[in-house]
C-alpha cells in the first residue's frame, strides 16, 4: 500500500512539474510569484517545483533589472537552453527529415535523407538518427527524446501503423526504442499537426474549428467549444465512406475499381488515389502516381488548363459538400485546410469558399478558410508530441529525482 501512495504521489508530482513546466514555456519568462497566481499553486509549492525543474536543467533563473525601481534585479524563471534537446523527426514515403532542436523549439541543424527501399524502414530510420548525431556532435548535448512522426496513420487500438497506403511494423515503436537510450515516441503527422496549429499556429487562440487533411488518407477533427471532439479510439474522425452525391460527371468516371455503390464515397472522389485518376483521365501523363503527378495538376491549372480547373473544381465541390454539413452541425467559425493542393489555393480555395457560403443555413454565419502555418515537415509539428509528454509530466519522471 505505502507504495502505490508514493507511486500516486509521484504522478501527481510529475503532472504539477509539467503544468509549471507549461506556463514558463508560455510566458518566456515569469517570475515565481506570477507562477503561483496563474496555476493556483501555493507559492511553497512553486518553490519546489521550479527547484526540481532547475536542478534537471529543464529551466533556469534569470534576472531582470526593473528600469522604474533602483536596487536588486527581479528574478525569473524560462526555459534552459543550455542543457536539453530533442529530435524531431518527419517520415514520408520518400524521406526522412531529421531537425536538432532546443527545448524551446529553436531548429538547431536539419537533414533530410531520401528513402532507402533496400533497406528495412526500422534499420534505414535507426541508422538515419544514428548518422545525423554522428554528423552534428560537435553541439549535440543531452538529447532529452526523438518524436518519429510519421505521414499516414496510427491504429493503437488494433496496433496498426502505416505510411501513406503501405502498412508498416506494428512494433515499429519498441524496435527503435531497442536502439536508443533516450525515449522514442512515435505519432501521427495529422494529431500532431492539429496541436501545432490549434497551440501555436493559425488555428490558435479559436474555439471552433474545422480541421481537415485529405492526402493519401483523409483526416477530420472539431475543435468545438474549445475541446476536440473524439470517439473512444481516437481524436479524428473516419469519414473515408460518407457518401457523397454526383457533384459533377467526373463521379463517375473514376473509381472504376471499386463496387458502384461504393464509388461515390469521400474517398474515392477526394484523396490522392481520387487524384491520380483525374489527372490520368484528363490530363494524360507519364508520370508516376505520387507528389508530382499532383504538382503536374497544379502547374496546369495556374496555366489555366481548362481540364485540370475541372478538377480542382470537382474536388473543391465534393469537400465544400462534407463541410457544408459539419459547418451546420458544429457552428464552426474557422476551418483549417491542409492538402496538396495548396499550390493553387487561389483556384481551390475561392470555389471552396463560394461553394460553401451558399450552402450555409444562416445568411449571418461567416466561415473563414485558413490554411496551416506550417509546412509538411516543419520541426515544429514532429516537436508537438515531445511537447505534449512534457505537459503530462511523463518525460520527467526519468529525470527529476
Amino acid at each position: 500500500m505505502p507504495k502505490i501512495k508514493q507511486d500516486g504521489a509521484n504522478r501527481v508530482n510529475l503532472q504539477h512539474l509539467g503544468s509549471v513546466y507549461r506556463l514558463i514555456e508560455q510566458f518566456e519568462l515569469i517570475s515565481r510569484i506570477d507562477l503561483s497566481k496563474i496555476s493556483g499553486f501555493a507559492p511553497a509549492s512553486i518553490t519546489n517545483l521550479t527547484r526540481e525543474l532547475i536542478h534537471s536543467h529543464f529551466v533556469i533563473e534569470r534576472a531582470v533589472q526593473n528600469t522604474i525601481v533602483r536596487g536588486r534585479p527581479a528574478v525569473g524563471i524560462c526555459l534552459s537552453p543550455f542543457y536539453w534537446q530533442y529530435l524531431a523527426v518527419t517520415l514520408s514515403e520518400k524521406s526522412l527529415d531529421i531537425s536538432l532542436c532546443e527545448l524551446n523549439g529553436k531548429q538547431l541543424r536539419q537533414q533530410l535523407y531520401s528513402l532507402d527501399k533496400t533497406l528495412p524502414l526500422e534499420s534505414f530510420i535507426s541508422r538515419g538518427i544514428s548518422y545525423f548525431l554522428q554528423q552534428n556532435s560537435d553541439i549535440t548535448q543531452h538529447i532529452l527524446a526523438c518524436s518519429l512522426c510519421i505521414l499516414g496513420r496510427i491504429d493503437k487500438f488494433e496496433k496498426r501503423v502505416y505510411l501513406g497506403t503501405e502498412e508498416l511494423n506494428p512494433d515499429l515503436q519498441e524496435v527503435l526504442q531497442s536502439e536508443f537510450k533516450f525515449p522514442i515516441i512515435v505519432a501521427e503527422h495529422f494529431a500532431m499537426w492539429t496541436f501545432a496549429e490549434s497551440h501555436l499556429g493559425n488555428a490558435i487562440n479559436s474555439n471552433n474549428v474545422i480541421f481537415l487533411q485529405f492526402d493519401d488518407a483523409i483526416n477530420i477533427s472539431v475543435l468545438s467549444e474549445g475541446k476536440m471532439i473524439k470517439n473512444e479510439k481516437q481524436k479524428r474522425m473516419n469519414i473515408d465512406n460518407v457518401t457523397l452525391p454526383k457533384l459533377s460527371e467526373l463521379s463517375d468516371k473514376i473509381a472504376q475499381d471499386v463496387p458502384e455503390m461504393e464509388r461515390h464515397y469521400l474517398y474515392n472522389q477526394v484523396s490522392n488515389k481520387a487524384i491520380y485518376q483525374l489527372v490520368d483521365l484528363l490530363l494524360p501523363n507519364q508520370l508516376p502516381n505520387d507528389e508530382s503527378k499532383i504538382q503536374f495538376l497544379c502547374e496546369q491549372a495556374q496555366q489555366n488548363q481548362p481540364d485540370a480547373i475541372t478538377i480542382i473544381h470537382h474536388l473543391a465541390d465534393n469537400v465544400s459538400y462534407l463541410l457544408m454539413y459539419l459547418t451546420n452541425i458544429f457552428a464552426s467559425e474557422k476551418i483549417m485546410i491542409n492538402t496538396r493542393l495548396l499550390s493553387v489555393k487561389e483556384i481551390f480555395l475561392q470555389r471552396l469558399a463560394d461553394k460553401l457560403q451558399d450552402a450555409l443555413l444562416s445568411d449571418e454565419q461567416q466561415v473563414e478558410i485558413i490554411t496551416s502555418k506550417f509546412s509538411w515537415n516543419d520541426p515544429t509539428i514532429a516537436s508537438s508530441a515531445i511537447k505534449q509528454q512534457l505537459y503530462s509530466g511523463e518525460l520527467f519522471s526519468e529525470h527529476i529525482r
